[in-house]
């Protein structure tokens, strides 16, 4: 069965190359190698799905003992731009309660998704320390405030897919990130 898209990978224009992203993470795992004693456990969790090539990637390169978890929200629907819900799908975790925790993202747009999981889990899970790693600071759609402490690149105000960012489904296996022009 051949899937028709209204949008097609040959319309898309180049925003980040494979290089950059790779360059741009091995930078973020120094500065997280850095913050985080090399002995202590830190525990990783990716929001899925759009996070997961990033997510997989930065735990290649950090230094100490990490546990990988999953969790999955929903925010945006079929739209291009979060609807500002952020709707819990699958938040189970294991205890993490006076562990380093580390929140891995794609894209943080409105902020209401990175709140909610910061929320969730200073509130429900008692951390020791919590920090908060995005790929993508998409600050022209900020609607609430985020304490994001590690940053892959700030973007303008695209639609972007790519590296496990997606158009319906589609493009995450893209090597790098790109948008569609308006």
């Amino acid at each position: 069965m051949q899937v028709i898209l209204d949008k097609n990978e040959s319309e898309l224009l180049e925003l980040f190359s494979e290089n950059a992203i790779q360059n741009r993470i091995r930078e973020l795992a120094k500065e997280i190698n850095n913050t985080f004693p090399k002995n202590e456990e830190l525990v990783v969790i990716a929001v899925l799905a759009g996070s997961i090539l990033f997510a997989s990637d930065l735990i290649k390169r950090l230094h100490m003992p990490i546990q990988f978890e999953f969790v999955r929200l929903s925010s945006y629907g079929h739209d291009q731009k979060s609807s500002g819900n952020v709707k819990p799908v699958d938040l189970t975790l294991p205890s993490l309660e006076g562990k380093n925790v580390l929140i891995v993202e794609d894209i943080v747009d409105t902020g209401h998704t990175a709140n909610f999981m910061i929320d969730y889990i200073k509130l429900q899970h008692k951390p020791d320390n919590i920090k908060f790693a995005t790929l993508l600071d998409k600050v022209c759609a900020r609607q609430k405030h985020v304490d994001i402490n590690y940053r892959g690149f700030e973007v303008d105000d695209k639609f972007v897919v790519g590296y496990g960012l997606d158009y319906l489904g589609y493009y995450r296996n893209l090597p790098y990130i790109g948008y569609f022009p308006q």
